[in-house]
């Protein structure tokens, strides 16, 4: 895997804008500064690029609370993975969306 890190939400956005089809899964931090990755999420879902509207979005947060995972699933994306991180789980997250 190649991995790119954004410092925030609208630097992934812009990322992700400036690379259609570079990313075939995004792990998305929910806190972030400048913009949260719910917003961030919301505004890669309404790009105009290739992928944009399907690429597996997959939140990446502490909060693990049930309220908590639904609101990434209204915000957009596709999965929740809780923190601290869980090797196990982020391996089998990967292996669910990356072909």
């Amino acid at each position: 895997l190649a991995v790119d890190c954004a410092e925030n939400g609208a630097q992934a956005v812009e990322m992700v804008r400036r690379a259609p089809g570079r990313y075939d899964m995004i792990f998305m931090d929910v806190q972030m500064p400048e913009m949260d990755g719910f917003e961030a999420t919301k505004r890669i879902r309404r790009l105009d690029v290739p992928g944009a509207a399907t690429i597996p979005i997959v939140a990446m947060t502490a909060n693990v609370f049930h309220e908590d995972v639904e609101k990434c699933l209204a915000a957009g994306m596709n999965d929740h993975v809780g923190k601290p991180l869980e090797i196990d789980r982020v391996l089998a997250v990967i292996r669910k969306y990356l072909p």
